[in-house]
């Protein structure tokens, strides 16, 4: 039964994607049906950041009881770091979330990366350079997201540091981040959040963008939420290169904002979408320790 459900929903799909024409669908319903083993979500803490005797530690194998913890997507930026920042000075359990963004892809093309590396020499010129401009393309993107998930990564960690050795009061509160490896497949979210995209306005790319359905997709079979009212926080601010794109996939409620999770109808809430930069760089100038600020302004002038 399984089989022939599987069947007719790939039938389905791909009928619905040749009839609208769009690339970007077609893309990403292959790449999921050619992925079937990956149909879970995947995670796990660093063993470094697990802080023995907290109590607040048995948090991370149960469902979230009453909606107590806050869910905040962390990358280690400005803005994610100061909502963080604050709701721990409001004594609120954090539980930092990161999606391995590079690693997911990764094992999604698996065989295209396998098949590049296979035929590597005769795919480059004598000079080094690949003769396949696609290709070419898809090795640069790969090289530059898993540049991108080193330095957030290296910077989580730093950032945690400086927060715990500031605020040693925050130990009991600031739960180990979920790192995310795997996302459990949702062929109809998928559909319905990137025929939504072709709707509000034709991208010819989807960079970046995929990193919202991708969270609104683990947050719909993260088994913690479930039977709980959760708030769970996205740091999207006013320079968010693809705000406008958040913004009508918010008006076509294929995201909403209030803080209610069930299972058909995640919700996000993002505080700093209304700030720019500057914005929130100020607020926080007001809630950082000098030693943090510092760090934010030095990386500012090295980019």
């Amino acid at each position: 039964m399984d089989l022939i459900t599987l069947t007719l929903r790939k039938n389905h799909l791909w009928s619905a994607a040749s009839v609208l024409g769009l690339a970007g669908l077609t893309y990403f319903t292959n790449r999921y049906m050619n992925n079937l083993a990956l149909t879970n979500n995947k995670t796990y803490f660093k063993s470094i950041e697990v802080i023995p005797g907290v109590p607040n530690l048995n948090m991370l194998d149960v469902i979230n009881p009453s909606g107590h913890i806050i869910y905040i997507f962390w990358n280690g930026d400005m803005g994610s770091t100061y909502l963080l920042i604050d709701l721990l000075l409001q004594d609120k359990i954090i539980q930092p979330i990161y999606i391995e963004r590079y690693t997911i892809i990764k094992e999604l093309e698996k065989d295209k990366l396998e098949n590049i590396a296979k035929h590597n020499d005769t795919l480059k010129d004598r000079k080094g350079q690949y003769k396949n401009k696609n290709n070419a393309d898809f090795l640069k993107s790969i090289s530059k997201l898993k540049k991108s998930q080193e330095y957030e990564m290296k910077q989580i960690e730093m950032l945690r540091l400086m927060i715990l050795g500031q605020y040693p009061e925050f130990r009991k509160n600031l739960l180990p981040t979920t790192y995310i490896t795997t996302i459990a497949k949702d062929l109809e979210y998928t559909s319905k959040f990137y025929n939504a995209l072709q709707e509000s306005k034709p991208v010819s790319s989807y960079d970046g963008i995929e990193l919202i359905e991708q969270i609104v997709r683990f947050l719909k079979y993260y088994d913690k939420l479930k039977a709980s009212s959760s708030r769970i926080i996205l740091g999207c601010n006013k320079d968010y290169k693809n705000r406008d794109l958040l913004l009508n996939l918010i008006k076509k409620k294929i995201i909403t904002i209030e803080n209610i999770v069930t299972k058909d109808n995640i919700t996000l809430d993002i505080p700093i979408l209304d700030m720019d930069n500057k914005d929130v760089k100020f607020m926080a100038v007001e809630f950082f320790p000098n030693d943090i600020m510092k760090y934010f302004l030095q990386i500012e002038k090295e980019k």
